[in-house]
């Protein structure tokens, strides 16, 4: 019997198993690492890249020679001028005959190569002394003794090759317009003084710079270089004798 006051409960006494699954899951194990993709390997063999060739100087340092560019007026010239050669780190500063670029030349020798001289950078071993082209050289970056030699040893170079000028310039110089003929692109040749020069020409022309310089009382070399070398100074100077009157067909 149930004592006074208390409700009989069977199932405080039911001592079974409950029907619902009370037990703990699994601890977690960690998600499943996903495999990168691989990248696939290119069939084609592998270029190495080629080392520019290593040049020493006087002083038993490399540096790299410069490749030659095809189809490149500077990197297609043969022959270079002299303006400046710098013995310690045998260098010199010069520009290509057939375009008057300036250019920076690599040679090795061990003595200074004089203003005026001729290098060969042909590369076939054709010329002595023979050097390498390793750039273009700018005005500003070169020495007051090479930017004050570059104009004199432009009029030797027209000096040494008057007859050419002479004969393609002079000889053959017209009318630019109306107004101006092309002997007036030289410096301190005026209007009146440019028709003289082309009346005492004639019809038969000049037949040496003496003879030009002679009559015209003028100093046609130097006027010529001078030109030359505002034009080198401004590559937007037109018009460009540089263009018409190079290479000397000597």
């Amino acid at each position: 019997m149930s004592r006074p006051g208390r409700d009989y409960n069977p199932r405080k006494f039911n001592k079974s198993k409950p029907s619902v699954d009370t037990s703990m899951p699994p601890p977690a194990t960690g998600r499943e690492d996903i495999p990168k993709p691989q990248k696939k390997p290119d069939p084609r063999p592998q270029q190495r890249q080629q080392r520019p060739q290593q040049r020493r100087d006087n002083r038993g340092n490399t540096r790299p020679q410069q490749r030659r560019r095809d189809g490149q007026p500077l990197y297609d010239a043969k022959w270079v001028r002299v303006v400046e050669h710098d013995t310690s780190e045998g260098i010199v500063t010069g520009f290509t005959e057939d375009t008057v670029i300036p250019c920076r030349i690599a040679i090795e020798s061990s003595e200074a190569l004089l203003p005026s001289m001729r290098i060969y950078v042909g590369g076939d071993g054709k010329g002595d002394p023979e050097g390498s082209i390793l750039g273009g050289a700018r005005m500003d970056k070169m020495s007051n003794s090479a930017k004050m030699d570059f104009p004199l040893i432009l009029q030797l170079f027209v000096e040494e090759h008057g007859k050419h000028f002479v004969d393609a310039f002079f000889n053959k110089a017209g009318n630019l317009s109306l107004k101006q003929h092309a002997f007036e692109l030289l410096a301190g040749i005026g209007n009146k003084k440019a028709l003289q020069m082309a009346e005492l020409r004639g019809s038969s022309g000049f037949s040496s710079m003496a003879e030009l310089n002679e009559k015209c009382s003028i100093d046609s070399a130097e006027l010529l270089a001078r030109r030359f070398f505002s034009e080198v100074e401004d590559r937007t100077l037109q018009p460009r004798l540089i263009d018409h009157l190079f290479p000397v067909n000597a």
